[in-house]
């Protein structure tokens, strides 16, 4: 094992990458049985990083990768893949594939230069992720802020025992600015971390057949213009044994926590407790849906999964709304602000939700409906991309639960802003559902 120090040098021409000299000592360092590639304070401008088998790529404070923002140094790999609003992903400016023993550590920054793949481009569709590690087990990321991405921050595609700590991300330069998006991966911890996004900001995804499982969050402080916590939409692989807790989350315009199953996926034990929520929309949005979408090659559509066995608790949330209606993301129809207030359990008439145990939490909701509440009929579309304010106004103040078996909320105290005419808990086809107060 060894260290492999680079100081920084003087660019002769703004399109002048650092990259070469750079990976060249990743292979060399790979090559003599690994260690770590140490880059000294500066900036270096970089295309395409591919990180090696035992490689840690150390940066020390003040030095920053600093990404190209020329598409053509972003090589596209063979693993990359369509998402779910149908544009193709793969490339990265750090990058991973089919390794092991692998960091990203120090106190230093990478910079995706994301505004620099801004809409109207050519490659917006298909720009770059900032770290993307695939089929990789044995990884540790540490310490360093990863910020302005072109799109997500951190992907991690099937990969095995990972540690993220002491990351803050800061990602809000473009569209489909993730955080961190942990897809059909196993045994991962993100802990301690802080993460400003444009998009999701913690998301659990499976675009492979192989599951997403064993999944710890804790510790973390979110805000973004999306959802906070969130599991889906793409969910062909099964999700399973996660649990998130002891989160702050400052902020979330579309909901504080998702739990979507759309494209045939067993979503099951998963457990949510101690999230402090100081504004956001939903807050809680459960969908069992039947999209029936693929991702890998191959692969044939499923029927409607599974959504069972999830515990939340201990969530405090206030809850907000646009003050203005705004435009839905796919048909462009306009959404009516109060659409997005309330807790939404969905599932589908041939396929239940199961077995949700919702305790000992507190929502403030904005309430202020005086309309006529017998005309508010969510759609059931099944293969709609799932979010909560899609299905409009709920019939219920603060929580509307249908296809749902064995709901329960106990010690659940939900108040409203302003006075409302819908009765704060509306249930259809939901069979033992109960609410308790000791």
């Amino acid at each position: 094992m060894q260290d492999l120090r680079l100081s920084n040098y003087r660019q002769n021409s703004r399109h002048e990458l650092a990259s070469p000299r750079i990976q060249q000592a990743i292979d060399a360092c790979s090559a003599a049985g690994g260690g770590r590639v140490i880059l000294a304070a500066g900036s270096y401008r970089c295309g395409t990083l591919f990180l090696k088998n035992g490689v840690t790529l150390h940066l020390e404070r003040g030095a920053v990768i600093l990404g190209s923002p020329r598409y053509a140094d972003y090589p596209a790999p063979e693993t990359s893949f369509v998402d779910a609003v149908g544009d193709i992903r793969g490339r990265a400016l750090i990058l991973a594939e089919r390794v092991s023993n692998v960091g990203l550590t120090g106190e230093g920054v990478i910079d995706g230069n994301g505004g620099a793949f801004h809409q109207g481009t050519p490659e917006h569709s298909t720009r770059p992720f900032l770290v993307r590690l695939v089929h990789t087990q044995h990884v540790t990321l540490s310490g360093l802020e990863l910020r302005g991405s072109a799109a997500w921050t951190v992907h991690l595609l099937d990969c095995e025992d990972v540690l993220v700590e002491k990351v803050v991300i800061d990602s809000r330069v473009n569209e489909n600015n993730d955080g961190i998006d942990i897809d059909s991966s196993r045994r991962v911890t993100v802990r301690h971390c802080r993460i400003y996004t444009d998009d999701d900001a913690i998301c659990l995804k499976a675009t492979r057949r192989e599951a997403c499982e064993d999944i710890h969050v804790h510790d973390c402080e979110l805000s973004t213009e999306c959802g906070a916590l969130k599991l889906g939409t793409e969910s062909y692989g099964d999700m399973r044994r996660v649990k998130l807790h002891d989160i702050h989350i400052r902020y979330a315009a579309t909901c504080a926590i998702k739990v979507l199953t759309s494209d045939g996926a067993v979503i099951e034990d998963v457990e949510i407790r101690n999230i402090q929520a100081d504004l956001t929309t939903g807050p809680i949005f459960f969908r069992l849906g039947a999209r029936g979408r693929t991702y890998a090659k191959d692969d044939a559509p499923k029927p409607a999964g599974k959504l069972r066995r999830v515990q939340i608790s201990g969530v405090r949330a206030k809850i907000f709304q646009p003050n203005k209606p705004s435009l839905q993301y796919f048909t462009k129809e306009l959404i009516a602000p109060e659409a997005f207030s309330g807790i939404l359990m969905t599932g589908v008439p041939e396929q239940m939700i199961e077995d949700i145990v919702v305790s000992d939490c507190a929502f403030d909701f904005v309430g202020g409906f005086q309309g006529d509440a017998s005309k508010l009929n969510p759609p059931e579309e099944p293969a709609m991309y799932p979010e909560h304010f899609y299905f409009g106004v709920l019939p219920g103040a603060a929580a509307y639960v249908r296809h749902a078996r064995a709901v329960v909320f106990k010690n659940v105290k939900l108040t409203l802003q302003n006075p409302d005419v819908r009765p704060l808990i509306v249930t259809a086809d939901a069979p033992d559902f109960s609410e308790v107060q000791n």
